[in-house]
């Protein structure tokens, strides 16, 4: 293509190709429609993929309450370890804390373990013993 140079003013010989369709040749309406069709495409592909997993299945676990009063003075680790919010770390405490006094209601047992709740100890109440 030879190389021509345009003067100021004058009009150029060639033309230059040009899309019939260019998203930069659109009038102000028909820009703000495209902008809001893709706007709701946005949105509603937002929505699709947030839930696009479905509904899951929750697996609670819990460890069985014990089937018979647990007397908390001679009971060994794991049926202490059975009874509500006390753990094998707090089992531990206890049993150590025994040794020293023996333990003779639920607050001294909530102190010989570090601290239990008041609705574990509630929850509990029925499944313990303190005799000798």
């Amino acid at each position: 293509m030879p190389s021509t140079r345009v003067q100021p003013g004058e009009a150029m010989s060639e033309t230059i190709d040009v899309p019939a369709f260019a998203w930069y040749r659109l009038h102000a309406r028909e820009a703000a429609a495209l902008g809001v069709l893709l706007l709701a495409f946005s949105v509603l592909a937002g929505v699709a993929l947030a839930h696009r997993g479905g509904t899951r299945e929750v697996e609670f676990t819990s460890r069985p309450l014990p089937a018979a009063r647990v007397y908390v003075n001679r009971a060994g680790m794991s049926e202490l370890a059975a009874l509500p919010g006390i753990g094998p770390r707090k089992a531990e405490k206890i049993i150590e804390a025994r040794t020293k006094a023996p333990i003779t209601d639920l607050a001294s047992l909530a102190r010989a373990a570090g601290g239990i709740s008041s609705a574990n100890l509630e929850r509990m109440r029925p499944y313990v013993e303190f005799g000798p």
